[in-house]
């Protein structure tokens, strides 16, 4: 039972009493956000989950060479040319080289080779898992993010001029010592505010803007903050004596020559690939804008903490911020809420929320043709006919679907209702004396939802008032009701399921009695008219006056199947539709 009291706003812990969960506190439909899908991940899964990507990572070995120009400056040179044109590999040299022996130095300096690097994209060895620096560091400000670039290999090298000869340098990242490449990232995708993003070519944009199956994915996280182009500033080094000779030449060749080259291209450091994955989009609504946010944690007034704990640092969240079907994706605004607190950070890496109108919309769209099967419009007519038009004639035509009225609550339980009314009349003689009949009918359904259980309520009714001559009744002649249960659950691919729970149909219809002057002066005629229109009428309506159909309940699929797996579902207080997730093993 936890899982369904917590996502009431309430759950269980050890010692029984009760505690708020975060996301219970989800208001996405507040007028301050208005974003119809948001993917939360703590910064401690993110950084647990992309060392376990990392060290499962191919990526290539990244490797640039210089050489002296006319004016001695360094420029970069293809490391295959550099090779074929001296058939030597720098790489392959000794660190304790003489330059003034070393015959392959000697023809690399008369080739004005001046430096390289290789490095690899991974995880540094030497370490144990728990000792791997953090990759990914969420402040305040999704304009800087910091990412601390990790490599599995990182050889630099260098043959410069000396008063004697030629000095030749050659560095390497020692084991459990790595070299962190920190850059800040301006991770605001947004295409309304100045920020580098704007500054790219569109299919670069698309890229890093991965709106497919792939969007929440720690591949294209990588791709996105180890994108030199979205870099806030020049990176720095970190864990590296600034006054060593390694810091000098990663600073001037790494930094200052390939990174630099790297922000003019926009490129990934370091050839960090993303293959957008072939699979079809599965998720019921389609992502068509997404932009970044980092959340910090915040305290009870709903402010981010000035001095978090390390715990309450490794809960703050990177939040994706989505709009579906080409809504506009408002501005960013911080939450006052956190998505995960402490008690579940054990169980869950963040949570997956649908707005509470977007998910209305989707209910809409897939209960409306329901709705619409139960609206009846009535047509009644009363004719003379015979002869001298003395025989009365009763008989009425219904059409259906109808649009009903659509009323979606901004708050509240009641997600969704539908309302359809319709009357007809119709009379023979000065003012109905020979005969007259209406018929009015209603059908009414409504959707509310608390923690993990949806209900929805349809009620039908049939009013009919019928008269031949001085013989008259009325009555509710149709008066159902069906009230229908559904606990939601989640697979672990983010597909909603639901046990329905079908209510036994109430049913409060009326026959019409004409009464004992019908049956004494008029051979009963006109209760055997009544009995007609009355099971004419409950004949058309029953077919479509059903349940809903379950798939319209639980076809509903969340965005990320890819990449989380999903569980305990349930809405909020404020009815956005909450499942909380983990990341799936990255490969």
């Amino acid at each position: 039972m936890d899982e369904i009291f917590a996502l009431m706003g309430y759950g269980e812990d050890d010692g029984g009493e009760n505690r708020p969960t975060a996301a219970a506190k989800s208001s996405l439909s507040d007028p301050r956000y208005g974003y119809d899908v948001v993917v939360a991940t703590t910064q401690a899964s993110i950084n647990a989950t992309m060392k376990g990507f990392l060290s499962k990572l191919r990526e290539p070995v990244v490797t640039m060479c210089f050489v002296a120009d006319e004016r001695e400056n360094a420029t970069p040179i293809e490391y295959t040319r550099l090779v074929d044109e001296t058939g030597i590999d720098p790489f392959n040299i000794p660190v304790d080289a003489d330059p003034s022996s070393h015959p392959e130095l000697q023809r690399l300096y008369e080739r004005g080779f001046m430096a390289g690097f290789r490095a690899q994209l991974g995880l540094p060895p030497g370490y144990r898992p728990t000792q791997i620096p953090y990759l990914v560091v969420l402040g305040s400000d999704t304009s800087a993010v910091t990412f601390n670039m990790l490599c599995s290999q990182f050889d630099i090298v260098e043959l410069k001029p000396g008063r004697r000869g030629p000095i030749w340098n050659r560095q390497s990242q020692p084991a459990a010592k790595a070299w962190l490449i920190q850059s800040r990232v301006d991770l605001r995708l947004s295409a309304v505010e100045p920020n580098a993003y704007q500054t790219l070519p569109p299919a670069m944009q698309a890229t890093i803007k991965n709106l497919s199956e792939d969007a929440f994915s720690v591949r294209q996280l990588v791709f996105d903050l180890s994108n030199a182009q979205l870099a806030a500033t020049l990176p720095e080094i970190e864990g590296v004596d600034p006054t060593s000779d390694a810091y000098i030449l990663l600073t001037k060749y790494f930094i200052g020559g390939y990174f630099n080259e790297l922000r003019r291209e926009g490129e990934p450091m370091l050839g960090a690939a993303i293959t957008h994955n072939a699979a079809p989009d599965q998720a019921s609504l389609s992502l068509t804008d997404l932009t970044f946010h980092v959340g910090p944690f915040v305290g009870d007034d709903g402010q981010a903490l000035p001095d978090p704990t390390a715990e309450q640092q490794s809960l703050a969240t990177l939040n994706y911020l989505c709009a579906v079907n080409n809504n506009r994706l408002p501005p960013t605004v911080a939450f006052t809420w956190n998505w995960l607190n402490p008690e579940e950070k054990s169980d869950s890496h963040g949570v997956a929320v649908t707005s509470r109108a977007a998910y209305v919309a989707y209910l809409n769209h897939h209960l409306i043709d329901h709705a619409r099967r139960n609206c009846i419009r009535p047509k009644v007519h009363v004719t003379l006919e015979g002869f001298l038009d003395t025989e009365v004639v009763f008989g009425f035509q219904a059409s259906k679907p109808n649009d009903p009225a659509i009323t979606t609550p901004a708050t509240g339980a009641t997600l969704l209702s539908y309302a359809f009314e319709s009357e007809d009349d119709d009379e023979a003689g000065v003012g109905g004396a020979l005969g007259s009949l209406a018929i009015k009918t209603t059908y009414h359904m409504a959707v509310t939802v608390s923690g993990n259980t949806m209900t929805i309520t349809q009620r039908q009714t049939a009013y009919m008032d019928a008269s031949g001559g001085p013989i008259e009744d009325d009555g509710t002649i149709i008066d159902k009701t069906i009230t229908d249960t559904y606990t939601l659950t989640i697979d672990s691919e983010g597909h909603l399921q639901a046990t329905p729970a079908y209510g036994a149909p109430t049913d409060n219809s009326e026959n019409l009695n004409m009464g004992f002057v019908d049956t004494l002066f008029n051979g009963g005629q006109m209760q055997d008219i009544s009995d007609k229109l009355t099971q004419a009428l409950r004949d058309f309506t029953s077919p479509s006056f059903q349940p809903v159909p379950l798939n319209v309940v639980q076809d509903y699929i969340f965005p990320g199947g890819k990449t989380f797996a999903f569980k305990s579902v349930g809405f909020s207080d404020n009815q956005d539709l909450v499942a909380h997730i983990t990341y799936t093993d990255p490969e």
